[in-house]
Formats: C-alpha cells, structure tokens, sequence
C-alpha cells in the first residue's frame, strides 16, 4: 500500500492564501501616573463578517513595568484614532480589512462597561504574545476587543492585532 504524504496547514496561513489575513499596530500608546492609553480590535456593526482573531501582541519600548488589561465590549475613553498601519498579509492581494484598529495613546479615566477577560504585567523593554488565539476569540458584528494601558510613571507601549475575516457568521 502507498502512503501518501499529508501536510498540516494552520488556519491563519489558509486564510493568508486567500487574502483574508490582516495585521497591524496602534501607534505608540503613552502612559504616565495621571494618563492611560488603550488599542482595540473593532468589527463594524452592520459589517455582515466576523473577525477571529489569530494572536496579539504587546509591547512595552520603556524602562518601567506597564499593565495591560484585555477587555471585551467596552467603551475607551476619549476620541478613538483609526491605525493606518494595517495590512493584508497576501502582499499582491487587493483585499481591505473590515476590522479596524483604533486606539488613543493618551486619556484621562477609564473604560466602561465590558468584561475585563485577564490582566498582563509587560515587563520593561518587552515584546510579548498575548496569547495565541488560532481563531478562537471571535468578535462579531458591533463587538471589539481591547487591551486598556496604565503605569504608574511614564512609559510607551504598543499593540499588534493579526486576524482573519470570514462572511461566514455563526
């Protein structure tokens, strides 16, 4: 009997091959003991698509410890910026995200409302996985998920989201 040989593709580099895997990154989030930052993952509300999201990641450009806190469906403080760095990862591809990254990388007060999911500690000068998510996390149409960024002194930090898109809504 032959045996033919299998390869394993990971979902996230399927939807690469089909131009529906995207990444991109909030600007520089600036925090001090009086101002917080936030960076979060978007879905439209009458998108028709849902968003899972493959891995985050979180980095910390200071010398001093920065909290990260992962929220989902909240409300940020203050006026929310559109990333412009966000990218389909099939580079001749001529797909547009429906996601959308938006972030303030420096506001007073807090989020409302929304349920606070884990809480990071990013030590200085760091890059690390959230956690790799393969899909899992899934923000439908009017939902988002968030990463709310504090210190206790001055420090900058940044998050990368990397998702796929399906019109497949479960």
């Amino acid at each position: 009997m032959d045996i033919k040989p299998t390869v394993d593709v990971i979902n996230p580099a399927f939807q690469s091959t089909k131009g529906r895997l995207f990444a991109g990154t909030s600007g520089v989030l600036k925090t001090s003991a009086t101002k917080n930052a936030w960076a979060q993952l978007v879905n439209p509300l009458h998108s028709n698509v849902n968003l899972y999201v493959s891995f985050f990641a979180l980095s910390n450009f200071s010398t001093k410890l920065v909290k990260a806190e992962f929220v989902v469906n909240a409300e940020p403080p203050g006026k929310a910026i559109v990333s412009p760095d966000v990218s389909v990862l099939k580079l001749a591809s001529k797909h547009k995200p429906v996601g959308q990254i938006l972030f303030n990388p420096h506001v007073s007060g807090s989020y409302s409302g929304g349920r606070l999911i884990g809480t990071r500690a990013l030590g200085p000068q760091r890059s690390e996985l959230g956690f790799r998510v393969d899909g899992r996390l899934i923000i439908e149409p009017g939902t988002n998920a968030m990463f709310f960024i504090s210190s206790s002194t001055s420090a900058e930090a940044q998050i990368e989201f990397e998702w796929f898109e399906n019109n497949a809504i479960f």
